[in-house]
């Protein structure tokens, strides 16, 4: 009897310690587990991926078009003709020209009339404007204008003409010259010489 006794007195003990150990433990997240700390968390072996910054992100190479490059220049020497400060000859020099086209090449031509490499001589053609120069089945028309103060008397002019056809039919391509007057084929640039349309190379 005491024995009963005995166990039912440990009995009761053991489930007062329970309940006090039970109650004694506190709760969060209203009865959810606890979450353990993220250092002790498992490995998933899911990769984080870092967050992009300024520094790690690299500009996109610039994709725009190349500029057109504009074409190399071409340079020939050519012989350029001007006359003596007393307009009693026809003197030749030595004139370096540059270009890029056809065109151009016969409008440097014809700007080395307009100059000298001396300054005692007279480029004949040094006021007289050049409007437009363009070359058609071998024949180069060349359009002038000439002011009150270019023009010359009849030995001037005539090398005028003669230095102009000098010059130009330097160039194989050009078979004969046609010079105007203001888009006017004119009998005579400056009223002494007459004036062919075209001049044919000799």
């Amino acid at each position: 009897m005491k024995t009963k006794k005995w166990w039912g007195l440990a009995a009761i003990v053991l489930s007062i310690s329970l309940v006090t150990a039970c109650g004694a433990k506190p709760t969060t997240n209203a009865g959810q587990p606890e979450a353990p700390p993220a250092e002790m968390q498992p490995d998933n072996g899911a990769v984080q991926e870092p967050e992009p910054s300024d520094s790690n992100q690299q500009q996109e190479p610039n994709k725009e078009e190349p500029a057109n490059q504009e074409p190399e220049k071409q340079e020939q020497s050519i012989t350029a003709y001007v006359s003596d400060s007393d307009l009693m000859e026809l003197k030749s020099y030595t004139a370096k020209i540059q270009f890029t086209d056809d065109e151009e090449k016969y409008r440097e031509a014809l700007k080395a009339l307009q100059a000298s490499d001396n300054p005692e001589d007279t480029p004949l053609w040094k006021k007289i404007e050049f409007k437009s120069v363009k070359l058609s089945d071998g024949t180069l028309t060349v359009d002038i204008h000439i002011p009150d103060d270019a023009r010359l008397g009849a030995g001037g002019e005539a090398f005028a003409i003669e230095a102009l056809t000098k010059t130009l039919f330097q160039f194989d391509e050009i078979k004969a010259i046609d010079v105007l007057v203001d888009g006017q084929a004119a009998e005579s640039m400056m009223g002494h010489v007459t004036l062919e349309h075209p001049i044919h190379r000799e």
